[in-house]
């Protein structure tokens, strides 16, 4: 009788019966709808991992470095793609003096345009503490010079600035698709002139302006 009285606690058991041999009590089977959850919240966590791999792959193919057209100043082909970023820039643009103060607190300043471009479109001046490198030079080489990935890997903040704003917003979707995270000064040098800020005078070489 105790074993029967047992056996009707438990959920699922058979009832024993007195002067019957003990009847063992099946060990309860998984239910069809715990199971239909399992494989539904399996099936989420697969999809939703595909997508991201997805999405990360699709980002790494579709960027596609700048044209020559696109590197020239100005251009119309530039100008269109300009357009395309811009609005991807975010907290990302700054003003002049929130860019001196970066690059006093130790930034890197890149301007990155060509020495050419330097000496025709601002008389061979760039902001203060401003290092050269194109733009250029990056998408020929197919990444950014080494000088600017270690820096950013040892913590210092990189800032770009051109004449007026638009090759400097290329070069921070060049520098974001390396993983570099950079500031783009709005307006560039212009911009940095008219606020007063310290400028320089470059004096390049004949075989640099070519």
């Amino acid at each position: 009788l105790a074993e029967a009285i047992v056996a009707q606690g438990r959920p699922g058991c058979p009832t024993r019966q007195p002067g019957i041999g003990a009847m063992a009590c099946p060990i309860k089977a998984r239910t069809p709808r715990r199971s239909k959850l399992l494989r539904a919240t399996f099936l989420v966590a697969l999809v939703a991992a595909a997508s991201l791999a997805i999405a990360r792959l699709s980002r790494h193919f579709a960027y596609v470095a700048p044209s020559a057209a696109e590197l020239v100043p100005k251009s119309p082909e530039m100008m269109a793609r300009v357009e395309q970023v811009k609005d991807k820039l975010g907290d990302r643009l700054i003003s002049p003096q929130d860019a001196a103060d970066m690059v006093n607190e130790g930034a890197m300043l890149i301007d990155v345009r060509t020495p050419k471009q330097i000496v025709e479109m601002t008389d061979s001046m760039s902001p203060d503490k401003a290092i050269v490198d194109a733009l250029d030079d990056w998408v020929k080489d197919g990444k950014p010079t080494t000088a600017i990935k270690y820096a950013y890997e040892f913590g210092r903040k990189i800032v770009v600035s051109c004449t007026a704003g638009p090759k400097s917003t290329l070069a921070w979707e060049f520098l974001q698709e390396h993983g570099i995270e950079a500031f783009v000064i709005d307006g560039g040098f212009k911009a940095w002139s008219a606020a007063n800020l310290p400028t320089k005078t470059h004096k390049f070489q004949q075989g640099q302006l070519k």
